[in-house]
């Protein structure tokens, strides 16, 4: 029987999501833990990498057990693997679904917040990356439109991944102001995201906030298709996936 799981989690310790020789991972921790606690081993297959020190606030996870789980032992299971797992790390939700479901492929979108602030503020530096320049939120949206649609996002992809394709079809893209003045989130959804995608576009979108490059060199940029034509991919501190969807309902409250 196949059942999903929601979790969150602080990425600082880990290589990311997937299991990695002689590295903390986060998948590695929670195979560990489930397997602890339902006395056999457990593999769990995540909708996607996230890169290491890259933070997840509702990931989605799923794994297989040949016995059912009763809906009311749902908040047990959730208490004992939670007090298995290290404390940066948090089960939140369980449901069973269908045999064919998958927690990676069925994925029709993802969302990635990133936070960035201008004035030095040391409440927020380990999840906010500090950028102190002034910065022009209205230019930078009118570049973050060059990132909208399907197409190919080469020239923001980690070098030498093993992408079958580099196409992605972004939805969203938008700066905002965080309550303060000198705190900005950027939020990007996209159906599928590559290695330091969302980090090299941040990091190119703030040298047009900066000043550094015109609005058109967006474009120009993705079309050369090479790494070396984009901004410097942001620290990962102040990444966080933040949704997944799915073309089906998951999770009702028990």
């Amino acid at each position: 029987m196949r059942y999903f799981i929601s979790l969150s989690y602080k990425g600082t310790s880990y290589c990311g999501w997937q299991i990695q020789v002689n590295q903390p991972s986060v998948q590695g921790e929670l195979e560990r833990a489930f397997s602890i606690y339902l006395g056999e081993k457990i593999g769990i297959t995540g909708a996607g990498r996230t890169d290491a020190g890259v933070h997840a606030l509702n990931y989605i996870a799923h794994f297989d057990f040949v016995n059912p789980i009763l809906i009311q032992d749902y908040p047990k299971l959730i208490y004992k693997i939670n007090a298995i797992l290290p404390s940066d790390i948090t089960l939140l939700n369980i449901c069973h679904v269908a045999d064919n479901s998958h927690a990676r492929f069925d994925a029709v979108s993802r969302t990635y917040k990133y936070f960035i602030h201008t004035k030095k503020d040391p409440f927020v530096a380990d999840y906010s990356y500090f950028f102190p320049y002034t910065i022009d939120i209205e230019r930078m949206n009118e570049a973050s439109k060059y990132f909208f649609g399907e197409q190919d996002f080469t020239s923001l992809a980690k070098l030498h991944s093993d992408n079958k394709t580099n196409i992605c079809n972004v939805t969203g893209a938008i700066f905002e102001l965080c309550g303060e003045p000198y705190k900005i989130c950027f939020t990007v959804t996209s159906n599928r995201f590559l290695r330091n995608m969302a980090r090299a576009m941040v990091g190119s979108i703030l040298e047009v906030g900066r000043g550094k490059k015109p609005i058109e060199w967006i474009p120009e940029m993705l079309m050369e298709k090479s790494r070396s034509k984009a901004g410097t991919s942001v620290p990962a501190h102040a990444l966080f996936l933040t949704e997944i969807k799915y073309p089906y309902n998951l999770f009702d409250k028990f």
